[in-house]
């Protein structure tokens, strides 16, 4: 609040301030929102200061009230604490204004029933916060807006997705560190943080199941896509192109075809993934009744009437009863595309556009569609993720073309510095909606992040997913520790080549979930060794095993039985092959390294793997 906002609405803040000073009561609080609604709509404030508003309460009364103020936050932690403590709080339902005050009131009444009324609120209420800032936060729950949305709470309404991540992400780092694992978490909590907040505290199996439910639920929807970028893909997959038709006569024609990112910017735009799947199911079954009846009778608005059958999979075809045209023979074509961009609201450049409203009144009358296109327009939009796979394996300037500069925020529709352009197959006017966030990942052992292009760097936050070898636990299998081997396998890649193509924890996952059952787990381990991590460097290193020994400690090893890479004598008479003035020369051609067979006896000698990390060790310690 500013200096001059202040002193224009100073008397109405001291009565504000009093009213907030009578009560703890959901009564007041909602009294004191309706007061700064009023302000705001007298011009004596700028914004609806809820979060100060917030503030205010916690202030005056430490005892009901927590000091996290961002209610995104404040789920998390109220969430965290139910299932983590089992405190069996209410449910927390669906966000509304007033959620925020009754839920403080219902965990503070908790704690101090739990621990005999005698807690010290300044010091519990710090608690919270650091309960969440050093617990929830650190388990890499993808808040890394957490300070700025609480800086530009005031303004943003302090809802629960004050804690998404930025509208253009890439998570990058080398093989195995969890980029995918991570997407999944982030994709689900940004279309439903207030969901993905319930999840805080649970216990991580179980966690991690909810939350594939919940991704497999939101792909259905539509809400989240995934694609993966690879060399050959361009404009034409990705946002529109021409693709043949082969009709029943045999006459081949191109129609146009919307990308994925067209499709889910369109879907963003509607912001309604209930309506849409409506939609698409009654086009469905609207294109089961054309095909069983040939052709359905329909009347336009104004009672012209028409028959429809199905085409293709992009178009309808119309026959008017009554027209001046000669060439009804093929009808006017209704494509799915303009029923669907109408059922949205859009009502431009809609071709035929009389007798695509009459198909697409049919379809709300008959199948009980739940809104008409403008009805969803007046609720908030949920949000949608797109997300690329190997996003630096596409050629950018090829795939996004002249809309890389649409993805930027400031760029967005509805934004204060909004673009749009018009699409060169259909002629559309086309945006970037602001409640769309793309999520993009790559591979650091693929491309350097440096070489990224450029144009695609300046739009893009990047996060780094590093090997984090914390999450082993420091578990050991067979005399293994997993985690020294990891860390040691990691520095001596780091010094031979680089950090880029380290090896990911991930990789030892699957022999983490098996530490109860030794003997599974050791296979496991042989597994990941000889099938993931070896090939890898085999790759780093292109076959060369003399580095690839050295990485795996060989050289450090005193019985050639453990080497997992073993020197191979040359048997042939290098004098004789090169003649003798060579010899000194050739001193290293005479030994050449290659990896051991798969049925040599080291796979199976936990010693062999001790020694990697540790190569005075003399036996292997059963767990």
């Amino acid at each position: 609040m500013s200096h001059e906002e202040f002193i224009q609405a100073k008397d109405d803040l001291r009565e504000l301030t009093r009213l907030i000073a009578s009560g703890c009561t959901l009564e007041v609080f909602e009294l004191a929102h309706q007061r700064l609604q009023s302000l705001k709509e007298q011009g004596k404030l700028k914004k609806f200061y809820r979060a100060l508003c917030s503030r205010t309460f916690a202030a005056f009364y430490p005892s009901q009230i927590t000091s996290i103020i961002n209610e995104g936050v404040f789920f998390s932690v109220y969430n965290y604490c139910n299932n983590h403590f089992q405190l069996n709080l209410p449910k927390d339902g669906e966000w509304t204004p007033s959620k925020w005050f009754k839920l403080n009131i219902a965990l503070k009444e908790t704690f101090h029933r739990y621990l005999n009324n005698d807690p010290d609120d300044i010091e519990l209420n710090m608690s919270l916060w650091h309960l969440y800032e050093f617990e929830i936060e650190e388990e890499g729950n993808s808040a890394d807006s957490i300070e700025s949305s609480i800086l530009s709470d005031d303004e943003r309404g302090n809802e629960p997705n004050d804690i998404l991540p930025a509208k253009n992400l890439i998570l990058y780092g080398p093989p195995g560190t969890g980029k995918t694992y991570k997407t999944i978490e982030i994709a689900v909590r940004t279309c439903e943080p207030q969901a993905y907040a319930r999840l805080e505290g649970k216990e991580k199996t179980e966690r991690r199941t909810e939350l594939k439910k919940m991704y497999d639920t939101l792909i259905d929807e539509k809400r989240i896509r995934f694609i993966t970028f690879h060399q050959s893909f361009g404009y034409e997959e990705f946002i529109e192109g021409l693709r043949a038709e082969t009709s029943d006569d045999g006459n081949v024609r191109y129609d146009i075809k919307p990308g994925v990112f067209k499709q889910i910017c369109e879907d963003a735009s509607f912001g309604n993934a209930a309506a849409q799947l409506a939609l698409d199911d009654a086009l469905e079954k609207f294109k089961a009744q054309c095909a069983e009846k040939d052709t359905i009778v329909l009347k336009t608005t104004n009672g012209s009437v028409f028959r429809v059958s199905y085409a293709n999979n992009s178009t309808f075809r119309v026959f008017p009863s009554q027209s001046k045209n000669d060439q009804l023979d093929k009808g006017y074509p209704a494509s799915i595309e303009n029923i669907r961009r109408l059922y949205q609201g859009e009502k431009e450049n809609i071709y035929n556009i009389s007798y695509v409203r009459g198909i697409l009144q049919y379809l709300i009358k008959e199948w009980h569609l739940p809104a008409t296109p403008e009805a969803p327009q007046t609720k908030k939009k949920q949000n949608y993720v797109l997300i690329i796979d190997e996003i630096n394996r596409g050629n950018i300037s090829r795939i996004f073309g002249e809309l890389i500069t649409l993805i930027e925020t400031s760029k967005r529709a509805g934004e204060s510095e909004a673009l749009s352009v018009s699409l060169p197959y259909s002629s559309q006017p086309f945006s970037v909606p602001n409640n769309l966030y793309i999520i993009g990942t790559m591979n650091t052992a693929d491309r350097s992040l440096t070489a990224l292009d450029t144009a695609l760097r300046r739009r893009f936050e990047f996060q780094p997913l590093m090997p984090d070898v914390s999450v082993l636990n420091d578990t050991v299998i067979q005399g293994i520790n997993l985690t020294e081997l990891l860390t040691t396998l990691n520095a001596r890649i780091q010094a031979l080549y680089d950090s880029e193509h380290t090896l990911g924890h991930a990789f030892f996952m699957p022999v983490v979930q098996e530490k109860d059952n030794p003997v599974e787990a050791f296979k496991k381990l042989k597994r990941v060794m000889k099938n993931k991590i070896l090939p890898l460097l085999e790759e780093y290193f292109y076959n060369d095993w003399q580095k690839i020994r050295l990485v795996l400690g060989d050289n450090q090893k005193a019985e050639k039985s453990l080497h997992f890479v073993r020197s191979v004598e040359n048997q042939n008479d290098l004098a004789t092959l090169f003649g003798k003035t060579a010899i000194d020369d050739l001193q290293e051609a005479g030994i050449s390294y290659q990896l051991c067979k798969d049925n040599d006896p080291v796979w199976d000698n936990a010693l062999a793997y001790q020694q990697i990390y540790n190569p005075g060790s003399t036996a292997a310690v059963q767990d």
